[in-house]
């Protein structure tokens, strides 16, 4: 089963939830996992300002980089305007850092972001935008002002090369078995429960996720296209409300004696 996992952690911040992120770093070096940590570097949103400001918070990050944890470049300030779904490249929400201004005002907020890691003895290797919104002009801005080649988001099964950037596809908020691919498994420490935190612990001792979990450093980047395979999944990753919907109905209109006797069955 050619399967692995990589653990993603989002939003930390200098105002961060300290005591879910001790929480579960401890539970990471406890299973020698190297996560990516998508780091605000100067957060202006109200719903991160958990904890009071920490003066060491840029010491941690650096010491999570030197045991060997991916930091990535996760926007600016974490503010959002509103924005049509179909002018970002990956359409979750209705909102964006980013997408939607100008390519120069743009340029404007990575160039401060990248200066401010700079700052501090940080560079980021991978871009992660906040709620996952940005659009081409987004790209072309960090390619311009920054040395990023990996973007930690987009959906297929594998990685693939595209608009002259490495994407590491990110698909799931929880550990799940997938029978093969490459599956970024997004973690918000700061919105975690102690249960999540303790039943996410348990997953890790289970031999299916166990020794398939890997850090950033061990993908392997090459300039693959995305296959017709990977385009399959993103259709049904977007519509697969719809279609267990269209599957349920067509459930109801079948009976449930001649229901069974279908090969996907099972998915309803």
């Amino acid at each position: 089963m050619n399967t692995r996992y990589l653990i993603r952690l989002d939003d930390a911040c200098p105002t961060m939830d300290a005591v879910k992120w001790d929480a579960l770093e401890s539970v990471l070096d406890e299973s020698g996992i190297k996560p990516l940590v998508a780091v605000v570097p100067d957060n202006k949103d109200s719903m991160l300002e958990i904890d009071g400001y920490d003066p060491a918070f840029w010491d941690r990050v650096l010491d999570w980089q030197k045991k060997g944890w991916t930091i990535a470049m996760h926007g600016f300030q974490h503010l959002f305007h509103p924005i049509e779904r179909r002018r970002l490249l990956i359409p979750f929400y209705d909102h964006s850092e980013f997408a939607g201004l100008s390519e120069q005002e743009q340029a404007k907020k990575i160039r401060n972001s990248w200066q401010l890691f700079l700052d501090r003895g940080i560079e980021p290797t991978v871009w992660i935008a906040p709620a996952h919104c940005f659009d081409l002009g987004t790209l072309r801005a960090l390619k311009a002002e920054t040395p990023i080649r990996i973007v930690n988001d987009g959906i297929a099964c594998k990685q693939f090369y595209e608009h002259g950037l490495y994407w590491i596809p990110q698909q799931l908020w929880a550990l799940s078995r997938k029978p093969f691919g490459l599956w970024t498994v997004c973690l918000h420490p700061n919105s975690m429960t102690v249960e999540q935190i303790e039943a996410f612990r348990d997953k890790l001792t289970l031999d299916i996720f166990r020794s398939r979990i890997i850090s950033m450093e061990e993908v392997y980047l090459r300039k693959r296209k995305r296959s017709l395979l990977d385009r399959a999944y993103s259709v049904w990753f977007w519509q697969r409300d719809g279609i267990f919907r269209a599957l349920y109905l067509l459930r109801n209109r079948l009976g449930a004696s001649v229901w069974e006797k279908l090969p996907f069955c099972s998915l309803v």
